[in-house]
């Protein structure tokens, strides 16, 4: 239950077939110094917060890269739940595929390190699993014949930058070691959406997705998702929702530092 309920977020926080490729019609998206907190919720039980971070890497060998930074911590009054995860990926803001992934995940006293890695020109994905405690390898593996790709941190900045779009987008998408579709869906649905840190309605777009991936911390959901992101060049995300076994888990911006932002109300913008 720990694992479903707040690690599956990590995973989500997100006509025909579309590979990640393509060129990123958004590329506002990514600001450096961006920080964005939100609080987890269950019901009326606050489970975490999660905070995502877009910075600048001084190891970038192209202008268009970016380190994405997501940290998980679940609620420290809640006594039957101890995690803490950093979750760090190297991203292609143009063609918006995962380069690179750092995971350091602490459940309780379970500790785990995951890295993948993607060679462009071999077409080769590296996915390794670590104990951190024993400082084993518990998996490894080497995809093959592999097409640009995103897991699950570089997910909700594809998501982001293509909110605009419109259609079905399956997205190839690697979780534990193998690759599977997850499947997004926008038809320009623009709605107003209130939040406890903004005292006006933001205006916001609405996407739905589907993710069918098996096994993992996806254990337990449906697969079903909903985003709402702000109906601007940034297209922050404001609030989203997924199933899981026991309900609704409802993710919502809370606390937030972007430069020159600020969330938008008022008449929908004019799609370009």
């Amino acid at each position: 239950m720990k694992r479903i309920v707040l690690c599956g977020l990590i995973m989500l926080v997100l006509s025909g077939p579309a590979r990640t490729g393509e060129p990123a019609p958004v590329n506002r998206v990514f600001q450096p110094g961006e920080e964005l907190r939100y609080k987890v919720k269950w019901n009326f039980l606050r489970l975490g917060t999660l905070t995502v971070r877009t910075t600048r890497d001084n190891n970038c060998k192209g202008p268009g890269e970016f380190k994405l930074v997501m940290i998980v911590e679940s609620n420290p009054d809640l006594g039957f739940i101890w995690i803490r995860e950093w979750n760090e990926s190297l991203m292609d803001g143009m063609t918006l595929g995962s380069k690179q992934f750092l995971g350091k995940h602490r459940n309780g006293d379970s500790y785990v390190e995951i890295r993948q890695a993607y060679n462009k020109e071999q077409r080769t994905a590296v996915y390794t699993e670590i104990d951190g405690n024993l400082g084993t390898l518990r998996s490894s593996d080497t995809l093959r014949n592999v097409d640009s790709y995103v897991e699950g941190h570089s997910l909700l900045f594809y998501t982001r930058c293509m909110s605009r779009s419109f259609g079905v987008k399956r997205v190839p998408t690697l979780v534990g070691g193998k690759i599977a579709a997850t499947e997004l869906r926008f038809d320009g649905t623009t709605e107003d959406v209130e939040i406890d840190a903004v005292d006006r309605p933001v205006r916001t777009r609405c996407y739905t997705g589907h993710a069918e991936w098996t096994g993992g911390s996806t254990a337990g959901l449906s697969g079903d998702f909903t985003g709402w992101v702000s109906d601007d060049a940034a297209a922050v995300p404001i609030v989203a929702e997924l199933k899981v076994l026991l309900g609704s888990i409802r993710l919502e911006l809370e606390q937030w530092s972007r430069p020159g932002w600020v969330p938008p109300s008022g008449p929908t913008l004019v799609q370009k």
